[in-house]
């Protein structure tokens, strides 16, 4: 009896037809390939969102900086009196108003300048 037993653990080979080996191979690439080209989809995406991620807090600070620099700028006594006059019609004592109520008689029919002329 102890030689059946040995013979039921004994690990027999088995040969295998070249095509089916050839095939198992192919699929096992296959199927790989295609998980690793889902993961390079998947990679790709990430890094535009991290791309984007960045354009956005670049823009934020930015913006940041922007808000700070006219909060310094609003500090000053010059902004807030500019401020003043030009939003809300405040006139330093010694001042006089003047209202332009027909621009075109200054510059004729084109429009406005942009900037004024040049004092000679």
């Amino acid at each position: 009896m102890p030689r059946k037993r040995r013979q039921l653990y004994k690990l027999r080979y088995k040969q295998v037809p070249g095509i089916v080996v050839v095939a198992a191979m192919f699929m096992v690439v296959a199927v790989f390939s295609v998980i690793n080209n889902n993961l390079n989809r998947g990679i790709d995406e990430l890094r535009g969102m991290v791309e984007e991620g960045s354009y956005l807090v670049s823009m934020k600070q930015k913006e940041v900086s922007d808000l700070a620099s006219k909060l310094e700028l609003a500090a000053t006594d010059d902004f807030i009196a500019n401020e003043a006059r030009t939003q809300y019609g405040y006139l330093a004592p010694g001042e006089i108003r003047f209202v332009v109520t027909n621009p075109e008689v200054l510059w004729g029919t084109e429009a406005a300048p942009t900037r004024a002329p040049a004092a000679p």
